[in-house]
């Protein structure tokens, strides 16, 4: 499943983000620390954002020490396979150079979504996220890394949202981009 992922993501208040936190410090898992700065860009003539179906997006994610662009395109769940996104990522050495290019191909720069972002590895399986996300709060992105038995994986990620209180009502399908580009238009 080359340039598959497979992410669940939740809206959670406060105190989840914190007892998640403390749990997975109880467990010493190795945690890493990191402020993202995420900008969003869309076609003119193609909007990725604003249409009727939202499921592509184009981001050039700016850290500490490197820069990566990349190009999601999420996928619907059929009865064969999950929810998931093809995504194609590179390293951008210029930021301010892709900008240009992006800028000259009449993709434009919509806006920029900040947020600070702790995650830790679960059984060598998933990749926990905790996000606070700048006006939209906080937020758990579980995401599969390692695929060879996808059921057994899936089983383990609700046991583990459902030990503190994540419900499907908070699980979030639209993401980051979707929810911060609804508050700019309205």
């Amino acid at each position: 499943m080359n340039n598959i992922e497979i992410e669940r993501k939740y809206k959670i208040t406060k105190e989840i983000y914190e007892e998640i936190i403390t749990t997975l410090n109880q467990e010493h898992l190795s945690s890493k620390k990191e402020s993202q700065n995420d900008i969003y860009f869309s076609p003119i003539n193609f909007p990725f954002l604003g249409g009727e179906i939202d499921n592509e997006c184009l981001r050039l994610r700016i850290l500490k020490d490197k820069n990566i662009l990349s190009y999601k395109k999420f996928i619907y769940a059929t009865k064969e396979e999950p929810a998931h996104c093809i995504e194609h990522e590179i390293e951008i050495l210029e930021p301010e150079k892709i900008k240009l290019i992006l800028e000259d191909l009449r993709i434009k720069e919509e806006f920029t979504l900040k947020k600070e972002r702790l995650s830790y590895i679960y059984k060598d399986k998933v990749e926990i996220s905790l996000d606070q996300v700048d006006n939209l709060g906080y937020f758990i992105e579980l995401e599969i890394i390692n695929q060879s038995d996808l059921n057994s994986t899936l089983k383990e990620l609700d046991e583990f949202i459902s030990k503190f209180k994540i419900t499907e009502e908070m699980r979030n399908y639209e993401g980051y981009s979707y929810m911060l580009y609804s508050q700019k238009v309205s």
